[in-house]
């Protein structure tokens, strides 16, 4: 009988000790995969809070700060300066497109804004020989990253100064991350990109001998025309950021007048990467647009 009884109670003992074990065992489980989970959320969560500084501003918003960084003045003092005025330090704002005229009443002196797609391009007066101010002949360019980073804190007053102004009633606003046409090309530079595409960098003559000068020029169907005034002047249009443009064929012995002209199209991205990025590209470029004639 007293066997039984210690029999007994060993059995109970390790069924009990199982239990426990058991219990230890899920419990670890469970909070193994409480971890894992809570792991995983927090790592979703960083993912979508890594998105880029930049896209959290519009075009609207980085024309005036571009402005803003070249005269080193605060949104405060801009948002608060008397509108369309003549007083001292009355303001004017202006958008066409991504491009932002703001100028400083009544001086009559005002600075371009050009809003790109990963920078800011900004064009003003300088005095660069004591005879005068020139026409927007001094340039800077600001990276977005370098805006956003410095006037973060001054969104709600940089606002205040798109509302002031109505800049935001033009349909033609975009977004800081969609694409914006490089308008930071005057028309000339663009003309000899385009002429650069059709007939070969090369063809852009600057050697001392050559006394001939590119023309711009429109044609009665409203294309412009760019070129020496031979068969290898180019037509074109541009629309945004795309350009079409018209060549004649030379693909065989045709003569010129005969000939018809071939559709092209690229882009003024395209162009500005492939013809104006390295410097003595941008040399030869600046060469022809200061001789160029135009009519």
């Amino acid at each position: 009988m007293k066997k039984s009884i210690v029999l007994a109670s060993t059995v109970l003992v390790t069924i009990s000790l199982a239990a426990c074990s058991n219990q230890s065992s899920s419990s670890e489980n469970t909070s193994s995969s409480s971890v894992k989970v809570t792991k995983k959320a927090a790592s979703k969560s960083s993912s979508s809070s890594s998105k880029p500084q930049t896209d959290t501003f519009n075009n609207n918003e980085y024309g005036i700060m571009g402005y803003l960084m070249l005269v080193q003045r605060s949104a405060t003092e801009l948002a608060n300066a008397p509108k369309n005025s003549n007083a001292e330090s009355g303001m004017e704002i202006k958008k066409n497109s991504n491009v932002y005229t703001l100028g400083m009443l009544p001086i009559g002196h005002s600075v371009n804004v050009i809003v790109n797609n990963d920078n800011v391009t900004v064009k003003y007066d300088e005095n660069t020989d004591g005879s005068g101010m020139g026409d927007k002949n001094g340039s800077k360019t600001y990276s977005k990253q370098e805006l956003a980073s410095k006037y973060t804190s001054q969104k709600d007053e940089i606002d205040k100064v798109i509302k002031k102004y109505n800049l935001d009633s033009n349909s033609n606003t975009n977004n800081s991350n969609q694409q914006a046409a490089p308008t930071d090309l005057d028309e000339k530079t663009e003309a000899v990109l385009i002429y650069a595409k059709a007939n070969g960098f090369d063809t852009l003559d600057v050697s001392d001998n050559n006394t001939a000068s590119m023309e711009l020029s429109t044609t009665d169907n409203g294309r412009k025309t760019v070129g020496y005034g031979s068969d290898g002047d180019v037509q074109y249009q541009i629309d945004g950021n795309n350009v079409t443009y018209w060549t004649l064929d030379h693909s065989d012995d045709t003569p010129a007048y005969k000939q018809k002209m071939v559709e092209h199209t690229t882009t003024l991205s395209e162009l500005k990467q492939e013809f104006y990025t390295a410097n003595n590209q941008r040399q030869t470029v600046d060469i022809i647009t200061d001789n160029m004639e135009g009519n």
